[in-house]
Formats: C-alpha cells, sequence, structure tokens
C-alpha cells in the first residue's frame, strides 16, 4: 500500500504536468464562476446594510449593490479597468456625467458602465422584455414590460434600490437612482442570457417559503404623517418578529374607518418596513385606497390587526406642520432631527435602535418657569400670536432635550433644541421671532390658550409629567379670573418659583443691563413688556413690605349724554407703602352672598386701574383688562382687597346704590367715589372733574379722574 500510494501521485503529477501544456485546459479541468449573481432571501434575520461599492472577494474585485445580505446583485470584474470603473463609480455618487467606459467582467464578457441623466436612462430601458424595479419612477415609464417591484418582493428597508432590465438579445442593465439629492443614475450594461430566469425562479422560490411559514401575528404602525405637502400623508409598519407575518386579514382602523391592506408577496418579512400611502407621495411605497387621511391629524387612535384583534397606535391630536419644517409622528413623540431641513421624518428606514439615547432628558427634571397666554407688544401692537412658555431645567447631568414634546391645551409641538442643555438652563418655546437662531429656542404656534389649560411635558417612551394644572393657586384662595392684559396691549406672564405661582414682576434696569443672555435685538420687547422675560430667568418674588389699598371707585360707570355706559366701571388702586405690591386679590361681594374673585396686577409707580376694558368716557385712559369685570349698583355690596401671597386683608370698601358715589339716573349724572385724608382720618368724597384725565365732550355729567390723584 505504501508503495502504491506514491507511485498514484507521481501519476497525477505527470498528468497534470501533461495537462498544463494544452492550450485550453481551463475547458476540461476549471469551471469558471459567474460573474453575475442575483441573491434574495426575504426570510433571513440578519442585520441589512445598504452597499453600492466594489468590494473584493475571493480574490476578485466585484460590484456589489443592494441590501445585503438578503437583495443584492453582485457583478465582478476583470483585472482591467478597475480603477476606470471606481471612477465612474465616484462620479455617480457626486452626481456628476462623465464619459462611458468598456470592459470586461471576469468571464472575458464585455460591459458598459457611465452615468446618465434621466432621459438618457429612459432611451436605454426601453424595449426591455423583463424588469426588477427598485424605484417607482422607473416603473411608471415602462408600459410594455413584464415588471416586478415591491409587490413581489421584499426589503428590509422600503427605500430605493437597484433596478434590472432584461432584453431579448441577452443584455441586461442594472440601473442605479440617484444617489442622495443628485440627478444622475448609474448605469451597467452586460451579458447574462440566464439573468431574467433566474431572478423569476429566485424569487417565485424564496416567496413560496414565506408564505409557508409565515404567522398569523400582527405588525406595529412605527411612524406616521398626515400633512398635506409635496411628500405626501404615509404609515409606516414593521415586522419585529423573527418571523414572516401572513398578509391575509390584515387591515388598518383608523376612528371607524376600516381599509385592508394590499395584498403583496403574501407575507412581511422578518423585521421588515413598509411604507402605505396616498397615491400622490413621491415616496417608495404601497397604494392605500379609501383611506381618510385627513383623519390622521384628529385626536384617538390608529389600529393594525386582523378580525377582533389588533394593536394600537396613538394619533397626535395636531398637524405635523411646526413653522417651516414637517415632522412625522412616532406615535409619543415626533421625530428627532439632528440637521435642519424641511422635512424631520425617516419613512421606510429600518430602526430597531431605542428612539431615545442614554443621554436624553427627563421629563420629570423639568419645571415651568414662565407661562405667557397672550402675547407680546411690539411697535405699541399686540403680538397675539407670540404666545410662549420657558422651561428651566433641574437636573444635575448634562442631557439633549430633543426627544421632549411639549403640550398646551390641546397644542402639541416637539422640542426642537438639540444643543446638551445643563441645571438651570432656560428653554423657551413658542412663536417669538425676536428668538430665532438661539440654541435654547424651539419654535410653536401656541393657538387659543388660556392660564386654565393644562401644560405638560412626555418623552418618545410615554414618561409624562404635569407641567402646570391650569389652576391659580394664592393664599387667599383660586380666583375666579386672573388679570393678565392692558388694554394698551402690554401683558403680563405667570411666574413659577419654588411650588409657588405668582404675577410676573417688573423687571429692573439693573438686570438687564448685568443679564449675559440680553441682546440689543431684545431690547424693544423687554421695554414695552416689563412683565415678562422670555429665555430670561426673572421669576422672583420680591421680599419688600408692600400693601395697596382703594383709592377710588366707579361702581356705576359714566353716562356719554342721556346714554348710560355700564362697562365704564372702574377701581383705582394705590400703594400704601414705599414699595408698591406686583398684584392684588380682589373680592366683590354681593349683596346676595356672590363672591367674584380676580387677581389683578398692580403698575409699579402711581395709581393702578382695572376695567372690562377701553373706557368710552376716558379713551386715553390706559385700564388694567378684566373683559368680564363688572360692579354691581344695587344692593348692599363690599370689596376686599389681599396680600394674594399670605392672604391678609389690606382694605375693603362698601357701598349701596346710595353711595358713597352718585347715580343720579334722572339727571344723568355719575360721580365715582374717592379715597382722601381730611384732619388724619381716611374718608370716601364724591369725584369732580378738574380737567384730567382727557374726557369726552358728551360725558360732562360724568365726574371721575382715573389714574390722577385729586
Amino acid at each position: 500500500m505504501r508503495t502504491i500510494l506514491p507511485a498514484f501521485s507521481l501519476l497525477i503529477f505527470f498528468i497534470s504536468a501533461s495537462c498544463k501544456q494544452d492550450p485550453r485546459p481551463e475547458i476540461f479541468w476549471e469551471e469558471k464562476v459567474n460573474s453575475v449573481n442575483f441573491q434574495y432571501d426575504p426570510i433571513q434575520v440578519e442585520d441589512s446594510k445598504f452597499i453600492s461599492d466594489l468590494i473584493n472577494e475571493n480574490g476578485q474585485t466585484c460590484f456589489v449593490s443592494g441590501e445585503d445580505p438578503n437583495f443584492k446583485i453582485r457583478i465582478c470584474i476583470g483585472d482591467t479597468g478597475i480603477s476606470e470603473f471606481a471612477e465612474i463609480l465616484s462620479a455617480w455618487k457626486e452626481g456628476s456625467l462623465i464619459p462611458e467606459f468598456r470592459s470586461t467582467l471576469s468571464d472575458d464578457s464585455e460591459y458598459r458602465i457611465g452615468t446618465y441623466p434621466f432621459s438618457e436612462v429612459k432611451k436605454k430601458i426601453e424595449g426591455s422584455r423583463f424588469a426588477l424595479v427598485g424605484d417607482k419612477k422607473l416603473k411608471s415609464i415602462l408600459a410594455e414590460t413584464i415588471s416586478w417591484d415591491r409587490r413581489n418582493f421584499n426589503l428590509k428597508n422600503h427605500l430605493k434600490t437597484f433596478s434590472i432590465f432584461t432584453f431579448s438579445n441577452g443584455t441586461s442593465l442594472l440601473v442605479l437612482s440617484p444617489h442622495v439629492e443628485s440627478e444622475v443614475y448609474l448605469g451597467l450594461s452586460f451579458k447574462s442570457p440566464n439573468l431574467e430566469r433566474e431572478i423569476q425562479n429566485l424569487v417565485t422560490a424564496k416567496n413560496k417559503i414565506g408564505l409557508e411559514t409565515c404567522v398569523s401575528s400582527f405588525p406595529i404602525i412605527t411612524e406616521i404623517f398626515g400633512e398635506t405637502s409635496s411628500l405626501g400623508r404615509w404609515i409606516e409598519i414593521n415586522n419585529p418578529n423573527d418571523s414572516p407575518i401572513c398578509e391575509e386579514g390584515l387591515e388598518f382602523n383608523l376612528l371607524g374607518n376600516k381599509v385592508s391592506l394590499p395584498k403583496t408577496t403574501g407575507f412581511i418579512s422578518p423585521y421588515e418596513t413598509r411604507i402605505y400611502a396616498e397615491d400622490s407621495t413621491s415616496l417608495e411605497h404601497i397604494s392605500l385606497s379609501g383611506f381618510k387621511w385627513g383623519d390622521l391629524k384628529k385626536v384617538g387612535k390608529i389600529t393594525v390587526g386582523r378580525g377582533d384583534q389588533s394593536l394600537e397606535f396613538n394619533l397626535p391630536g395636531s398637524g405635523y406642520l411646526f413653522g417651516e419644517t414637517y415632522y412625522s409622528w412616532k406615535g409619543n413623540t415626533f421625530s428627532n432631527c439632528k440637521t435642519t431641513s424641511k422635512f424631520c421624518m425617516d419613512p421606510g428606514e429600518n430602526r430597531t435602535s431605542n428612539l431615545e439615547n442614554e443621554s436624553a432628558c427627563d421629563p420629570d427634571e423639568f419645571e415651568l418657569e414662565e407661562l405667557n397666554p397672550n402675547g407680546l407688544l411690539h411697535k405699541k401692537t399686540l403680538q397675539a400670536d407670540w404666545k410662549y412658555i420657558d422651561l428651566i431645567y433641574k437636573g444635575s447631568k448634562v442631557c439633549e432635550p430633543s426627544s421632549l414634546k411639549i403640550v398646551w391645551g390641546k397644542n402639541l409641538f416637539p422640542i426642537r433644541i438639540y444643543k446638551k442643555i445643563s441645571e438651570g438652563e432656560i428653554l423657551s418655546i413658542g412663536n417669538l421671532p425676536f428668538l430665532l437662531g438661539k440654541p435654547s429656542y424651539s419654535f410653536a404656534n401656541f393657538k387659543s390658550v388660556t392660564t386654565n389649560d393644562l401644560v405638560s411635558i412626555s418623552d418618545s417612551k410615554g414618561n409624562e409629567k404635569i407641567l402646570w394644572d391650569g389652576i391659580f393657586r394664592t393664599s387667599k384662595g383660586i380666583p375666579t379670573r386672573i388679570v393678565l392684559q392692558k388694554t394698551n396691549g402690554q401683558t403680563v406672564s405667570i411666574c413659577f418659583e419654588n411650588g409657588q405661582t405668582f404675577l410676573h414682576p417688573y423687571s429692573t434696569n439693573s438686570y438687564l443691563n448685568n443679564d449675559p443672555q440680553f441682546v440689543l435685538s431684545q431690547s424693544t420687547i423687554v421695554t414695552e413688556n416689563p412683565r415678562t422675560s422670555a429665555s430670561r430667568k426673572f421669576c422672583q418674588r420680591s421680599q419688600a413690605i408692600s400693601k395697596a389699598g382703594f383709592s377710588e371707585v366707579s361702581w356705576m360707570g359714566s353716562y356719554q349724554g342721556p346714554d348710560p355706559i355700564s362697562k365704564d366701571r372702574f377701581l383705582e388702586f394705590v400703594s400704601v407703602t414705599e414699595n408698591s405690591p406686583d398684584s392684588v386679590y380682589l373680592e366683590i361681594i354681593q349683596d346676595n352672598g356672590t363672591v367674584n374673585s380676580i387677581l389683578l396686577p398692580l403698575e409699579k409707580e402711581g395709581l393702578s386701574l382695572v376695567s372690562s376694558g377701553k373706557s368710552t368716557c376716558f379713551p386715553e385712559t390706559e385700564f388694567w383688562k378684566d373683559t368680564s369685570f363688572s360692579l354691581p349698583s344695587s344692593g348692599s355690596n363690599l370689596l376686599k382687597v389681599y396680600d394674594p401671597y399670605t392672604g391678609e386683608l389690606w382694605d375693603e370698601f362698601a357701598y349701596s346704590s346710595s353711595g358713597p358715589g352718585v347715580n343720579d339716573t334722572r339727571n344723568k349724572i355719575r360721580r365715582s367715589a374717592y379715597s382722601k385724608i381730611e384732619s388724619g382720618m381716611r374718608v370716601w368724597s364724591v369725584s369732580s372733574y378738574s380737567g384730567k384725565p382727557y374726557r369726552d365732550s358728551n360725558c360732562a355729567l360724568t365726574d371721575a379722574h382715573p389714574g390722577i390723584s385729586e
């Protein structure tokens, strides 16, 4: 045996040597590997990655494109022309048009590669017999060609991929759609007579396995977009399981409107992401007809399931356009984008990673610092849409707030702030043009909000914190109404500090001069709105001793000629200490026991006035405006004013229809009551008009002097 083996080996050696001298040895001894190979496996569960590159594989240089490893094409090229191939590939990625190049594949057959505009690609695919289409734009120009698209094969992502066109002469054309925002296509033409049959056989066989192994579970809805735009409206679903899901019986249910999912391959691959959209969308998608897309803006839920079983997905209950940016909704939060773009979303991308990273901010570590529901005065005009919220971060760790959203009343907005923040930083959220470009500002156009509306903050995990329940609590009690606006348009914010809620005090000049965040562009805003501090921390109560009382009461209103003007009723307050309080708590107690309470701001200096709005007889006088303000004109009534922080009673005024003050309906005379000191004693007298403030000439029988000391 030992002697046979060497002899046999020697024999093989001579045969091999003899064969190597044959000029055609490969015909008999070597089987060439196909230069072109198509791979499709919709059931595999590995993570896929996009690829369109030259790679070195088993000693060969091959161009690979698609989703690796489940859907891709591999084309191996010869040793000559590799650098030219790479140059054209780079030109395609850069969006450049360069001349076509010819060379050979690894099997010595010829190929052509080039970059082309769409018009040229359109010509090249004319007359194709079969097409595997990865771009719906290319499918739209195929008339008589048998074409297979996303309804015939599955991908992990629902994005553009390569397309293959085969022709009756055995030629195939690989087309890659423009890279990123380019308009340049890559085309690679080669001979592969069997490729069409290989693709059809493989796709059919693999899809059959998917159908035979699919289970009757449900995909999950992962992202939606319901705003009318150039992008179109859509729903994204994902199979989170390692088994395919059967399509049969699956349906969407949007607020009672049920629509079946269109049939494609019959199954949804493991970890596959799909886009179902309206026909007009520019995205790669599966068209969904009969769907009420406008309902994606409503409050409620959308479900996906079959029969009486389904999985829910919360709707945002709002639009998807904030400022100039469109956001998609992911169930608990809007999409998070690191860069500014018109569309903040990632439709069709298979992303199984957590929506939040370790540095995401915790909603529990935020508090309200300031709330402004009325807007700001700018150039003597109230900008009613300049409403805003200031949040203060109380956490100890540095974090990113970009995954958070804010709710105020029926308004829901993403917090679009991408910088990392530290303890004590202020985040401003609202419609404030003078803060555009500031890293701690996020746009939000709050509509129809009041002080009674709830404010909350939440993250993408569903963690939510109520920042404001809409109830203004004081030491005296909960006021019936809160006054936050003056007749000239000036507004007052609500402040929050150490668990207390109070009206914003006046900003001091020394504070503004020393504030490192204060910029010149905000100077006019601050001057016209001294009781607000958007993006600046100033919600601090003064600890100075202060007290106020009544100084003039017009419980009867005015007469303009013979016409009674009841809305001209007003109250006037005066500080009785060196420092004026920033606010008072007023009670109006009627004869029948009815009590109305009002929290209202006071002026920093001088007299403070409150009324229902602009005065008819004193049109140039400014009042703090309470549109529901009124004083009873009959019976015995009592007015009381308190310290809103301690509940201490500061002053009271009792009156009836007989006075103090005059309401002579027969002679059309009305005179307010005012407080003065006589012989060291406080007394109430009847007002007499002495020329100030300006009074309408038709109000000669109305005696009052709102805002003027007599």
